[in-house]
Parts: C-alpha cells; structure tokens; sequence
C-alpha cells in the first residue's frame, strides 16, 4: 500500500525518509524525533514518518527505528510502529559467463560423436535479467493510524 492522495493518508503530515547503507544514523533519527515532537498546531495535520530501506540496509533502519522509539520513550511521547514487507522488482546486470572451450581436453573421439547429438543453446536474450528484491517499510506516528493496522496488523 504506497501513500499517495488517498482519503485516510490526506489526514498525515507525511515525512518520507530513505534508509541507504550510507545513510547516516544520528541524521535520520533526529529528523524522525524533530518530527514526531514537534508540536501540531491547530488545524495542522498529525505527523507521520515513512522509511524504507532495500534488503542490505534493513539492518540499518531497523537501528534507526529503535534508536528513535527509545528517545521517544525518554521524552514521554507515545510512537505507534506499522512494519510492512514488500518486494520490488529490478533489473539485474548479467555476470559474463565463462564460454566453453572448443580445444578437446583428452582428444577423445567419443566425446566428439555424443557432442554432435547436442545443440548448444544461444545467449540469453538480454543484457540484464529481474530480480525481487526485498523492500522494508516502517511508519512511525503519534497517533494510531486504523488503515495501517487493518492492511499490516
């Protein structure tokens, strides 16, 4: 489920964050605690703090995510966590494979007649090849939000 103009996501002051394996820590917890503090005025809209991160910096926002709940917890403001698993397709570059030689090893006069049954197949179609790569999302907000809860548990 992406955030977009939906009726229950217009209701959120939504602060998308990107988690990289160079992402800085201290950088992106305190834009998650500046923003979860600060106070909403009247007629100002909830916060709601959106990070995602690919498989090799889960790891990172998962530090992130605690590191910034803890604080939160020390300065006494309620956070409700929604995490989401997903999947996102990519397109891979292909490794060169090693070609086959065509010198024979032994000279084996046998092996030449089982090679000719054989066909040896093509290249495959394409320079680059799909791949599912995992995706973690963690949204973080003062209030508990029922369309997170209904779609992630």
């Amino acid at each position: 489920m992406a955030i977009g103009e939906d009726d229950p996501w217009t209701r959120f002051n939504v602060l998308k964050l990107s988690v990289h394996q160079s992402s800085q820590i201290s950088d992106r917890t305190s834009n998650i605690i500046s923003k979860l503090t600060s106070v909403a005025g009247a007629g100002e809209k909830p916060a709601l703090v959106c990070l995602t991160a690919k498989s090799r910096a889960a790891s990172k926002l998962i530090s992130i995510v605690e590191i910034a709940r803890r604080e939160l917890q020390t300065r006494h403001v309620r956070c409700y966590q929604y995490n989401v698993l997903t999947s996102e397709l990519v397109h891979v570059p292909r490794d060169p494979k090693k070609q086959a030689c065509d010198d024979h090893v032994n000279g084996d006069e046998q092996s030449d007649e089982s090679d000719a049954a054989f066909e040896t197949m093509g290249a495959p179609v394409g320079d680059t090849k799909k791949r599912s790569v995992p995706l973690m999302t963690v949204y973080l907000s003062q209030q508990p939000v029922r369309e997170l809860r209904n779609q992630y548990g």
